[in-house]
């Protein structure tokens, strides 16, 4: 859960050094679970819509001063961070939802959850 305090420091920040921050860090959550061609293509096509090059949010170094939002966004669940993730871009003109709901369904689908009812839910017109 962020804080009011972390929630402002994302607010705040440029849209590439957010994009760079937290995409960063779902990547090494993300890539934990799961490392094939298509997780690895969800989240290339999320860093895109943000602007960043493929490959240059591996190599983005935070600030001193963004330490303890660093230490929370790690401390999130994955799900939240997607959120945090969605959330924010579309804050900055960037629409990931499909992209985001499909990489989650990816996830849980390799966790062997059912995902039928959330595959309804989710393209129902």
């Amino acid at each position: 859960h962020l804080d009011k305090r972390h929630r402002e420091m994302l607010r705040s920040m440029p849209p590439l050094e957010w994009a760079a921050l937290v995409l960063t860090i779902l990547q090494s959550k993300v890539l934990v679970v799961d490392d094939s061609f298509e997780t690895q293509a969800m989240l290339g096509c999320i860093a895109a819509q943000c602007g960043m090059p493929l490959g240059s949010v591996s190599s983005w170094m935070p600030q001193r001063s963004q330490r303890t939002l660093i230490l929370t966004l790690k401390s999130i669940r994955m799900k939240s961070l997607l959120s945090v993730v969605q959330h924010g871009m579309s804050q900055h003109g960037h629409q990931v939802e499909e992209v985001v709901d499909a990489l989650l369904l990816h996830l849980r689908r390799l966790a062997g959850h059912d995902v039928e009812p959330l595959v309804q839910l989710l393209f129902q017109l």
